[in-house]
């Protein structure tokens, strides 16, 4: 692949994680935020799929704030105003879209999730964009799928093969970076009134090794994309857990 195309790859990882530097930390003033009825909702649903699949509860939490920010994306035109926080999406530039709060995927770019997690659970794939609840066990169940027998009493560490592969990015150094985002908000927990990602140790050398861990967890990576902006950076992460 073209250092361009990769470039896209990053791009695309970027409208998912752009914001993580910025995302409001656990106690944001030393006083804990009330979750949103919604995330509490998506709460419950994430912990039913864990148990159901026995995947970490703490990897759907973490996946789902990556991809959306536990804001359910909707094809536009499509939201159902039905009071949750969902985002109205449509390709941008040639850019797929992603579906449901999970970040489903139906393209050529990063595969078929959406379609193949539907059927893991029997559903239509129209059902597994469009409900939450639905959208997080295709999820699970795709996650359980790529996890090749691991469960949930498996080491976190022993995870990242399969968010890399759930992720749909061909390049392994591209999914790395991926990876280390949802580990790392595992690591450090995140929240805020929209959503929480519980707080769980991991042991990122274990992950990458040394040298890797050391580029991953640089200040800043910037890249060229060819577009009117024409860089994007995947932000820093302190490996200081809740403290800016």
């Amino acid at each position: 692949m073209t250092f361009t195309a990769k470039a896209r790859l990053l791009v695309a990882l970027g409208l998912g994680l752009a914001g993580l530097a910025s995302a409001p930390l656990a106690f944001a003033d030393g006083t804990p935020t009330e979750l949103t009825v919604s995330a509490k909702q998506y709460k419950q649903y994430f912990r039913e799929a864990s148990k159901e699949f026995d995947v970490p509860v703490e990897l759907l939490q973490s996946i789902a704030y990556a991809e959306t920010r536990w804001h359910p994306h909707v094809p536009k035109g499509k939201g159902k105003k039905n009071g949750e926080p969902e985002v109205e999406v449509e390709s941008h530039h040639g850019q797929p879209i992603s579906y449901g709060i999970m970040g489903l995927r139906n393209d050529g770019h990063f595969g078929q999730s959406l379609v193949q997690g539907a059927a893991l659970i029997r559903v239509t794939p129209e059902q597994a964009a469009s409900d939450t609840r639905t959208n997080i066990r295709a999820a699970a169940a795709l996650l359980a799928h790529y996890g090749a027998r691991k469960n949930k009493a498996f080491p976190l560490e022993d995870w990242e093969s399969a968010v890399a592969r759930y992720s749909g990015i061909p390049q392994p150094e591209i999914a790395q970076i991926y990876t280390y985002e949802v580990l790392t908000a595992i690591r450090q927990g995140r929240r805020s009134n929209m959503f929480e990602i519980d707080q769980k140790h991991v042991e990122m050398e274990k992950v990458y090794g040394k040298d890797k861990l050391r580029k991953l967890s640089a200040r800043r990576i910037m890249i060229e994309t060819g577009t009117p902006d024409p860089k994007i950076s995947a932000p820093d992460f302190v490996d200081t857990p809740n403290k800016k």
